[in-house]
């Protein structure tokens, strides 16, 4: 990765194989963050410093989605419904909250209880299989973003708010990038949940991509020989299959290898104290 220019992707790659053994095996553990023990993942496996806002909106279509969620989605009715059912539960009171300092910098904590609205990004993962097999020798999706993160969501969630007397008025809202790191493969009973993710062919010069390797990675966990590319068997020519069970049967092996919780800074949208935004809760 460091050779392919991935420096981010490689910082988080190496924290992983040096972490404690921690690893989701369900599909809500993969999603929130629930190690194999059913717990939540300890705060050692929450990264909040490697990710930068900056930097994943240097990729288009990472600044793409996330126009979509401040210019479309931020207050849309899904997005409404969401804060009315959260607004719900709370006491009426007539103090401005912020809910940052309420969750003492837990980032966890500040996600579960205020997170209202969402966008994913690179998450169609049969699309990427068929862009591969249509025959990109280097495809688009394959950068050091697709490597940090692979499929991520960018957040919205409430920063300033007061809720009094029925009214929601929301001062300061923050969105941020989050993503659980983990190799686990879906059992959700897709198509796609028989198989284990593909995640190229490397050697320790570079990356090449196999389409049909990514096409049955889909569909299938059987062995996927190595790759000797133009029939040369060199150090430097012979590209070794990786794929998510790969990970895990690493971690297994060696009682080692953590996934991670990962969270960006945050940004915010300010609306300011004379016209917040207002939501009508009993409506």
């Amino acid at each position: 990765m460091d050779r392919l220019g991935w420096s981010v992707a490689a910082k988080i790659q190496r924290k992983w194989f040096a972490g404690e053994l921690n690893y989701a095996n369900t599909d809500d553990g993969a999603r929130i963050g629930i190690n194999q023990n059913g717990q939540q993942f300890q705060p050692s496996m929450i990264d909040t410093t490697t990710i930068k806002m900056d930097w994943v909106l240097k990729f288009p279509r990472a600044k793409a989605r996330l126009d979509e969620l401040l210019n479309e989605k931020l207050f849309n009715r899904r997005a409404i419904d969401t804060l009315k059912r959260m607004a719900r539960k709370w006491k009426s009171s007539p103090y401005v909250i912020d809910a940052w300092e309420r969750c003492e910098g837990d980032w966890q904590k500040y996600h579960h209880e205020y997170q209202y609205q969402l966008v994913r990004v690179d998450d169609d993962w049969v699309s990427k299989g068929l862009l591969l097999a249509a025959g990109a020798a280097t495809p688009i999706l394959m950068d050091d973003l697709y490597g940090a993160l692979g499929a991520f969501t960018f957040n919205a969630a409430l920063s300033k708010f007061s809720y009094c007397n029925g009214q929601l008025k929301i001062f300061e809202v923050n969105y941020y990038v989050r993503d659980v790191f983990t190799f686990h493969d879906r059992k959700d009973g897709t198509a796609s949940s028989a198989g284990s993710q593909y995640l190229g062919n490397w050697n320790e010069y570079g990356l090449i991509v196999v389409p049909s390797y990514a096409m049955l990675g889909e569909v299938s966990k059987a062995h996927m020989p190595h790759v000797a590319r133009n029939a040369k068997i060199t150090k430097d020519n012979v590209f070794y299959t990786v794929r998510n069970l790969d990970y895990r049967e690493w971690q297994l092996k060696h009682g080692q290898g953590g996934d991670l919780v990962l969270y960006s800074n945050r940004y915010r949208s300010y609306f300011g104290y004379r016209e917040p935004i207002v939501i009508e809760v009993d409506r």
